[in-house]
């Protein structure tokens, strides 16, 4: 058992740096020129530009991190990671529960591709099936898998569990479902600034992107809640597998 300050700053460091190398793809991974042409950025070099462009979701990561390794276990909100880093003795890994995950999450993304053709008529975008290049896949895989998780599910999620277990006292079932809910609309709204810079925002963008963004992150969230963060991880990168896996075949 280690001492109640290392049972935070281990599993803290150790997330934020497999959370880090999600950052460090997804800036090496940025089109500086496509950038530059919006015209949001300050007129610097391309490596000062691709440091700008983590500095946001760094700190996001770092409040995330921290909310989760902190708050996690009291809300019943757990992490294998985290209770092996902290010296604890959890379960074996859930090696059948975490290629449950994975199938549920392959499930959704072909769910979502069938739901983005019915929008393909009002939008001219690309669909969301798609064979990515090496960058991105690995942003992907990184940031979207791993980051974001631990951003949105670890962080965010288990905060809002928390204030509302303050509020009510208790952890009724609709606590969950309440945080989660609020997590995944959230988790659809952040895509909207990357699909700014494609196609104007018009309701039926808005409607679109949040949408079929929301609905991925009730999934990781169910998941997050009933299994673990490494099972909404999972999950994740296996959405984006979906994508890619249906996009070969088509």
């Amino acid at each position: 058992m280690r001492s109640q300050s290392a049972r935070i700053i281990v599993p803290f460091f150790v997330w934020l740096f497999l959370g880090s190398l999600g950052l460090v793809a997804l800036a090496l991974g940025q089109d500086i020129d496509a950038l530059r042409e919006l015209d949001a950025f300050p007129d610097v070099s391309d490596h000062v530009l691709r440091t700008l462009i983590v500095v946001q979701p760094f700190i996001l990561l770092v409040a995330g991190i921290g909310v989760g390794v902190a708050l996690g276990e009291r809300v019943g909100l757990r992490s294998w990671v985290t209770a092996r880093l902290r010296g604890d003795l959890p379960p074996l890994v859930d090696v059948s529960g975490l290629a449950l995950a994975a199938v549920v999450g392959f499930g959704t993304g072909a769910v979502v591709v069938v739901l983005d053709k019915v929008f393909a008529p009002w939008l001219r975008l690309p669909s969301v099936a798609g064979l990515p290049d090496m960058s991105t896949a690995i942003i992907a895989i990184s940031y979207g898998g791993i980051t974001e998780e631990l951003m949105l599910r670890y962080g965010l999620m288990t905060f809002l569990v928390w204030i509302g277990a303050k509020v009510w006292t208790t952890r009724p079932p609709g606590l969950y479902f309440g945080a989660l809910l609020v997590s995944a609309v959230i988790f659809g709204a952040c895509h909207l600034p990357a699909m700014a810079s494609l196609i104007p925002l018009t309701p039926i963008v808005i409607l679109r992107t949040v949408g079929l963004n929301a609905l991925l992150g009730l999934v990781f969230g169910w998941l997050f809640w009933r299994r673990g963060l490494e099972h909404a991880m999972v999950a994740h990168i296996a959405t984006h597998v979906a994508f890619w896996s249906i996009s070969a075949a088509l």
